[in-house]
């Protein structure tokens, strides 16, 4: 109850920090858009002087009294006074005011000088009904809003930078419980990790013992007993693979580097893919470049046995199933070493959950693979990601960008291995 009310107190003070900004925003913009509109007025009010000062002109004297007004209105561009009989490229933006159906009509306009308000006026002279466009500089009505729109745009600043600091305040929030949340789950996996390495050795000496009275027990039971014998000797070496892998995610060993030889670890690896996939019709190849790498072969080799292992499992009895190793050298260096399979692919329910400790989709599985697999190629400088294949399979990628690769003196192979039906 009293986290319900903290939380809701907090997203009460975010609305009230972001409501504050926002309006100072709007409050600006709707203040400009009254300002522009003060502008047209006064333009307007000015246009509409100058067509009743036009009124009071004298025929005679019309060309000097307009120069007159201009002297007078420092805005005005342009007048120019229409007849009813003249025809020329504005006719139709005049033709409602002679018609009667409109009294004055105003537009603003881009000429080389800049914009116009332009003002199509109709005034009353000794020879008839005239229309008069007066054309007046927009920014002649700069000195009403000059200081008000200094402000206006301060304020909208202003507002504008409240803004961009509550959403960094956010943006820092959430990435704060981020990572509070991935050090909690990080000390959560440390505590486990210690309790894994300690039940791993509080396991290892009772089953050692149970290992080999069981042994001794096989090597002098009559055959009829033997049976009775295998399994347990079967759940011993399982039970030993968990102890194996507990310590493993406990405490992960420190990486020996040596050279090592591409070739001679694709041949154990595929020993040990021979072993794994017994008579079941599963492909595999190795692609054996002559190359020399600086790494920790016996992790590394645990770690591709165990990529291996999995795509083979995952093969179960699918015809023409096939796992594929090979490894690539990246123009900008380093190696590139993938485990790829034809099987089901990765299940959605695990995809995002794959390198948690005790998490699988396995019946018989301790959920320790992965895991283990990331740490051990965390520690050779690597690291590994898994990704669905098109149109269905597996790909396992191991990359080492700081991994010095050579080329070893002898020619490479290419191993496969297809059981016999």
């Amino acid at each position: 109850m009293g986290r319900t009310r903290r939380r809701i107190a907090g997203w009460w003070w975010l609305a009230v920090a972001l409501l504050l900004p926002v309006a100072l925003v709007v409050s600006s913009l709707v203040t400009f858009r009254d300002l522009q509109r003060m502008q047209g007025i006064y333009l307007r009010d000015r246009a509409a002087t100058l067509a009743s000062r036009l009124e009071t002109l004298a025929p005679e004297g019309f060309t000097e009294s307009l120069a007159a007004l201009a002297a007078e209105e420092p805005g005005l561009v342009d007048i120019r006074v229409f007849r009813a009989e003249d025809q020329t490229a504005e006719r139709p933006a005049m033709e409602p005011i002679w018609r009667g159906q409109q009294l004055f009509k105003t537009q603003e306009v881009t000429l080389e000088g800049g914009k116009i308000f332009r003002a199509y006026i109709p005034i009353h002279v000794a020879s008839g009904l005239r229309v008069a466009r007066i054309d007046l500089a927009a920014a002649a009505a700069d000195f009403l809003v000059a200081h008000a729109r200094r402000s206006v745009l301060m304020a909208l600043a202003s507002g504008l930078v409240l803004l961009g600091v509550w959403a960094y305040a956010l943006w820092a929030a959430r990435r704060g419980a981020r990572l509070q949340q991935r050090q909690l789950a990080l000390e959560h996996l440390a505590r486990l990790g210690h309790l894994s390495a300690v039940l791993a050795h509080e396991i290892r000496n009772p089953l050692g013992t149970i290992k080999g009275f069981a042994q001794l027990a096989a090597e002098k039971a009559d055959p009829a007993s033997l049976p009775l014998l295998d399994p347990i000797l079967g759940e011993v070496r399982r039970l030993e693979r968990l102890v194996t892998d507990l310590l493993l995610y406990g405490r992960p060993p420190e990486p020996v580097l040596r050279q090592a030889d591409w070739v001679s670890l694709c041949r154990e690896l595929e020993a040990r893919a021979r072993q794994a996939i017994a008579d079941r019709p599963i492909r595999f190849s190795c692609q054996a470049q002559p190359w020399r790498l600086r790494t920790d072969p016996d992790l590394l080799s645990q770690v591709l046995s165990n990529l291996i292992r999995n795509s083979i499992e995952a093969l179960e009895q699918r015809q023409n199933g096939e796992v594929r190793l090979q490894a690539v050298r990246p123009p900008a260096g380093g190696l590139v070493i993938s485990v790829e399979d034809n099987g089901p692919g990765l299940d959605p329910q695990v995809r995002a959950r794959l390198f948690e400790p005790f998490v699988t989709s396995k019946s018989s599985g301790t959920g320790l693979g992965l895991s283990i697999a990331r740490s051990l190629t965390a520690a050779l400088g690597g690291q590994l990601t898994l990704e669905p294949i098109e149109p269905r399979g597996t790909r396992a990628e191991l990359v080492f960008p700081g991994m010095p690769v050579e080329e070893a003196a002898t020619g490479g192979r290419r191993t496969a291995w297809q059981p016999s039906s």
